[in-house]
């Protein structure tokens, strides 16, 4: 018997929602940094200003089943934006999941030397999750290849990943995986550098149209945003950019980098 044969996995248009929408910037908040509170007070200033999903990641985390349900209920319940989690997988259980989420980034990891963070992660997590959440709770599964440039030794640690050269060839193997096995999403990451916009304009130009094109790490001003979308981003992703106090001055000048977006935040100063 196919073991996968029950598994009548949902849609929650989660990825017709991305590809209707793009382009433009996405906040990435660490449920296991950001205090509840303030996680939803910046989700509704999102909501104000017209963002399209908001996204839940962090590499490290302990308690996820106790923590994320009532993290996420507290988000949805404030806002009208979709929930997506981005979290590495973990052997035994595959990715982490949780009630309310409307989707889950599932990255394969193509420059990791453990082939459970390339492929059998995803495997499990399809295996697992009929046993950790009823079927009505299932949420969207978008299918990513996931790519690390510059030096990273915590995800490499964790992970098994190697950066990512520039080279033309090395990248275009990996252009080849996320055509041919029709991937919705490539993300591409840098933790203590920033992608080169050279090589986000190379992904572009020869992923499929409707194949997502996802960029993040220390973005952190408007032209960071500006130039990844302009070299062919859809989505850029900034998260470390508000944790000053004046997130909502901040907030504001990275969501005029989208043309279309509310000017001005509810309740922010004038």
């Amino acid at each position: 018997m196919d073991p996968l044969s029950d598994l009548a996995l949902p849609s929650r248009h989660v990825l017709t929602r991305l590809r209707d929408r793009r382009s433009g910037p996405v906040h990435i908040i660490d449920p296991f940094k950001v205090p509840p509170s303030e996680a939803v007070e910046k989700a509704r200033a999102l909501d104000d200003l017209g963002f399209p999903f908001v996204i839940l990641a962090s590499t490290d985390y302990e308690s996820f089943e106790t923590r994320m349900p009532p993290y996420v209920a507290r988000i949805k319940a404030a806002t009208s934006l979709p929930v997506l989690l981005h979290f590495p997988p973990r052997k035994g259980t595959g990715f982490p999941l949780t009630p309310g989420a409307d989707a889950v980034i599932l990255p394969a990891l193509l420059g990791s030397q453990d082939d459970y963070f390339v492929w059998k992660s995803f495997l499990e997590t399809l295996l697992t999750m009929p046993g950790r959440l009823d079927r009505e709770q299932w949420p969207e599964l978008l299918l990513t290849v996931a790519l690390t440039f510059g030096e990273d030794r915590r995800t490499g640690d964790l992970l098994g990943t190697v950066p990512v050269g520039t080279r033309t060839d090395r990248l275009d193997r990996h252009i080849d995986v996320a055509v041919s096995f029709g991937f919705h999403m490539v993300y591409l990451y840098s933790r203590h550098s920033h992608v080169p916009p050279d090589v986000v304009r190379h992904f572009r130009d020869r992923l499929h149209p409707d194949q997502i094109l996802f960029v993040s790490g220390n973005v952190r001003s408007r032209d960071r945003v500006t130039a990844y979308l302009d070299a062919g981003a859809d989505y850029v992703g900034f998260a470390g950019a508000l944790e000053d106090d004046d997130w909502r001055t901040t907030l504001e000048a990275l969501a005029a980098a989208r043309p279309g977006l509310v000017p001005h935040i509810r309740g922010a100063r004038p």
